[in-house]
């Protein structure tokens, strides 16, 4: 027992710590690991906002084609009568909590010309019918903002936006341009600008 203790007491007595040196390197090891876990989540979220761009570019297409192709069934009873022939298919974005949403919509032409959202909800049979996820839509990443500025550069952004095109392919709803952003630091990505013609443009920010 006594051996064992002394032998303790010897140990305690020899072990010294870390050196200046070998601290200096821990922190150092710390730091640069701390550094690059910050450029991959930078590399992260930037990618992400890249993927929201292009599923936007992509769902913008789609309703385009419809738009100029398809009527609208809204009462999803399988053809076009009534005043079905004054709706049309738009693109709506949409935010619930953190995340960003693209929903085929319906949009209603008024007396006057005027298009605007006709109002019906995810659970309505039509828009489960042409979305994804129970008529929710696509979902984008929390990790992209999305910012929306009219043709006169005026920062209209919201938690909702609705595009429009009529049959000639033309924008009646929405043109403008939308900037897809990393969350976590506001840089742009990529910007989007949807033409009144119907034509969309877009315009890629590398290193940001």
């Amino acid at each position: 027992m006594i051996k064992i203790k002394e032998r303790i007491k010897k140990s305690l007595k020899d072990n010294k710590g870390f050196s200046l040196t070998e601290l200096i390197i821990v922190i150092a090891i710390i730091l640069l690991m701390t550094a690059a876990s910050f450029v991959t989540l930078s590399i992260v979220h930037g990618a992400r906002a890249k993927d929201a761009a292009s599923s936007f570019e992509n769902s913008l297409a789609e309703v385009i084609s419809l738009s100029k192709n398809n009527g609208v069934d809204q009462n999803d009873n399988g053809g076009s009568d009534g005043e079905e022939d004054k709706y049309t298919i738009g693109l709506k974005i949409y935010k619930i909590g953190q995340k960003y949403y693209l929903q085929k919509c319906i949009c209603k032409k008024s007396a006057t010309g005027v298009y605007t959202d006709a109002g019906f909800t995810s659970s309505d049979a039509y828009i489960k019918s042409i979305n994804e996820s129970s008529g929710k839509g696509i979902c984008l990443s929390a990790y992209v903002d999305i910012k929306f500025y009219d043709l006169d550069g005026n920062d209209a952004s919201a938690d909702s936006y609705i595009i429009a095109f009529n049959k000639k392919g033309e924008c009646v709803l929405g043109y403008g341009k939308y900037e897809f952003k990393k969350s976590n630091t506001g840089n742009t990505i990529v910007t989007v600008s949807v033409n009144k013609n119907g034509g969309y443009i877009s315009s890629k920010y590398q290193g940001r």
